[in-house]
Formats: structure tokens, sequence, C-alpha cells
């Protein structure tokens, strides 16, 4: 018994045919405009650092941050000499005025007229010392701004000063009320 089948009562293949019904819609729109919101915003409000907030130091390398480098079993080490004694420090104080500009300098317990004037005077005692470290204490008054505290800083490296160090206000007696 066979049975033939017309071509038209053929089985067919079960095929899924989306007619739209179980799509799932992503609305980009709404997204793409809160992202450009958000990045309007962001460029809006962004406001670029000032010459202030630029520091450039020269730090000296210190063996921890050196690569090491094998060193022979009787290879010595010349022994390292710090000096640290503080009051060698030469201490230069600089006052602020209301705008944060600097208004007076002294040296020591004496008053500096202007920054060119500090140079020569650390030249001399740079001079002075007959190469020992010339070394610098800067207190500044917490008013005073970034770009007058540069400029001294330059001022004392330029004299020959090997480490310039900052101190808090106050750290150091005041210059009339040493004993």
């Amino acid at each position: 018994m066979s049975s033939s089948l017309a071509p038209s009562e053929v089985p067919r293949s079960r095929r899924t045919r989306s007619d739209g019904a179980g799509e799932i819609i992503f609305p980009v729109t709404p997204m793409l405009d809160m992202a450009f919101q958000l990045l309007a915003f962001f460029i809006l409000t962004f406001k670029a650092p000032s010459d202030e907030m630029n520091l450039d130091l020269d730090l000296p390398a210190t063996p921890a941050a050196l690569p090491s480098v094998e060193r022979k079993a009787d290879e010595s080490r010349a022994p390292r000499q710090v000096d640290s004694d503080l009051e060698n420090d030469l201490l230069v104080r600089a006052r602020a005025d209301d705008l944060g500009d600097l208004k007076s300098l002294h040296l020591g317990d004496s008053p500096v007229p202007d920054l060119a004037a500090l140079g020569d005077r650390l030249r001399k005692y740079d001079a002075l010392l007959d190469g020992k470290p010339l070394r610098v204490r800067l207190v500044a008054d917490e008013t005073l701004r970034y770009e007058p505290v540069a400029q001294i800083v330059a001022v004392c490296q330029a004299a020959g000063a090997t480490a310039v160090r900052l101190n808090q206000p106050g750290s150091v007696p005041e210059i009339g009320n040493r004993p």
C-alpha cells in the first residue's frame, strides 16, 4: 500500500515567522539625549586648572626608586653624609597682603627689599660657606599665593641653594619673639 500524496499535501517544516508581535523595541533616542545632556553639563562646568596647580619639583633619585644593580661583594659603599642640622639653614619669611601678593621678605631677622636682593644675599652666603651646602627654610603665610612662593624658590635655587624646605607658619618663632 503505497500512499501517494499530492504535492500540496506534503508536510512542511515548521518555521517561525516574525510578524512583529514578539519583538522588543529598544528606544535609543532618550538614551542619546541623556548622554548629550551629561556631556554638555560636564563641558560647561569644567574649570581648567590654573597655573597655581602646576608644581615642578626636582626631587632627588633615591636608591629605592632606582632599579637595583648587582654589586660585587668586594665593592664597598662610601658612607652617605647627611648634614641634618636645621640650625644651619637660612630662614626666609614671606608675608602676604590681603590679596595674597608678597608684602614683605625677611632673611633671618633682617628685611629684604625684593627678590633680586634676596638672590644677591643668598649668593654671598653661598660664597662664605666654602663648599658646604646652602639650605633655606621658607616660612610663608597661608594666604600667600603660589606664584610668589615659586619665585622665591626659583631665586633660592638660582643662588645655589641645594635644598629649600617649606615650613608651616608658626613652626618657627616670630622675628620679634625670639629670646
